[in-house]
């Protein structure tokens, strides 16, 4: 090995390592996530993993449309009518996108890798559940979110996240299934229990029936979801958070009124109202990056509509500001991680699968690819699974071998 390819072999085990640690702290720390997966991208160039780009484009339709879809962002910011400086930092909040050909390349050689990322998420996922017991019980102080260090609906989407993983992992009959039995457990408590979030709430619920078509028979299917409802009627019962939580919901959209609503729902309302009205104005291009807060303020200008610098709906958000080529560009990427995990193992394309629907899901209530934490999870935890496709692995058998030998 010359003194350059060992150079290199050093900093992609430095990049690898910095992506498992950005998972790890994607549920637990802005700070450090942003560390780690700002390290990540400057591992990969400096390991010259962005030489292999090419190549990984041609491969991978998913990469292809992450990068497209990125640079069509960049481009909109010369028709914009926000200022530059808003753009510019609206444009930074998808640079997610851009690590998802980052990560793919840094681990296609080294599964191990791969695999450690992915139970890295998962324990930053347990240690954000007992941080909340911990708040719960009065053992931690409490914190400015309530019973959790994160925002309430991030909190309860990755409890959503971790109940699914968790579930997958029992029906794996793994050996640790009890282990992952008591996971499932604690996040439904505390989801249905203990946190806030309704966001969480249906998301976990739209996830474990996913798995349940996923893996079961027909018949299997039909018993599942009997035991389902029953268990759900019953938590509906006895859990106050759960029943005052949909009731909550259904009298805010039966008392919603336009621009005058200051619930969670009924602003939502008001704000989706007000993207279809500019997807109107311009709905091929957009009006461009960081538009939607000075457009939005001019249309609710005399109005009680409360303002917002985003609708809380990543299809309206897009659409407003990318018009349809960049909604269309979107969904491809989203078919194009479902079209790859049909060619990962069973137990990868279930997760994968997964990752899409809560991310799919998600983005109809709140604007998960702009939003930080859930962005910086999609992009991560879906290129850490299409890393494990065999048409991806980059480098020869021989560089393999030496990859997963010493990583």
């Amino acid at each position: 090995m010359t003194r350059t390819q060992s150079f290199q072999h050093y900093a992609t085990t430095a990049g690898q390592i910095s992506v498992v640690l950005t998972c790890l702290f994607i549920p637990l720390s802005t700070s450090l996530m942003g560390l780690f997966s700002l390290l990540t991208m400057l591992f990969w160039l400096i390991s010259g993993g962005i030489l292999k780009l090419p190549t990984l484009v041609a491969k991978s339709p998913t990469v292809l449309v992450c990068i497209t879809l990125f640079i069509y962002m960049a481009i909109s910011i010369g028709y914009t009518s926000a200022p530059v400086s808003l753009a510019v930092d609206t444009l930074l909040k998808y640079r997610e996108l851009l690590f998802i050909p980052a990560i793919i390349t840094l681990l296609s050689n080294n599964q191990r890798y791969s695999r450690m990322a992915e139970n890295s998420f998962l324990t930053g996922s347990i240690i954000l559940m007992v941080i909340s017991y911990g708040i719960y019980f009065s053992i931690i102080p409490p914190q400015k979110y309530g019973y959790s260090i994160m925002y309430h609906i991030t909190h309860s989407f990755f409890m959503a996240a971790l109940g699914f993983w968790a579930f997958q992992r029992l029906l794996e009959n793994s050996k640790y299934r009890y282990f992952w039995f008591i996971v499932l457990l604690g996040v439904i408590v505390n989801i249905f229990h203990v946190n806030t979030g309704r966001t969480g709430m249906l998301i976990f619920l739209l996830l474990i029936l996913f798995s349940v078509i996923q893996r079961l028979s027909f018949k299997k299917i039909v018993a599942a979801v009997v035991i389902a409802v029953a268990l759900l009627s019953a938590a509906f019962i006895y859990s106050d958070n759960l029943s005052s939580r949909t009731q909550l919901a259904l009298s805010e959209i039966q008392n919603y009124q336009p621009g005058k609503s200051r619930s969670s729902l009924g602003m939502r309302f008001d704000w989706w109202q007000n993207s279809v009205e500019l997807i109107q104005e311009a709905p091929i291009f957009g009006h461009g990056a960081g538009s939607f807060t000075q457009l939005q303020k001019r249309l609710i200008a005399n109005k009680k509509t409360m303002p917002t610098d985003n609708p809380h709906n990543e299809y309206l958000f897009i659409s407003v500001q990318f018009g349809y080529v960049g909604l269309v560009m979107f969904l491809s990427l989203l078919l194009a991680l479902i079209a790859v995990a049909n060619s990962l193992t069973k137990n990868n394309r279930h997760l994968l699968q997964g990752v899409v629907v809560a991310m799919a899901a998600g983005c109809f209530i709140n604007s998960f690819l702009y939003d930080t934490h859930q962005g910086h999870f999609f992009a991560f935890l879906s290129a850490v699974l299409v890393s494990k496709a065999p048409s991806l692995q980059l480098g020869t058998s021989t560089e393999r071998q030496i990859a997963n030998s010493t990583g």
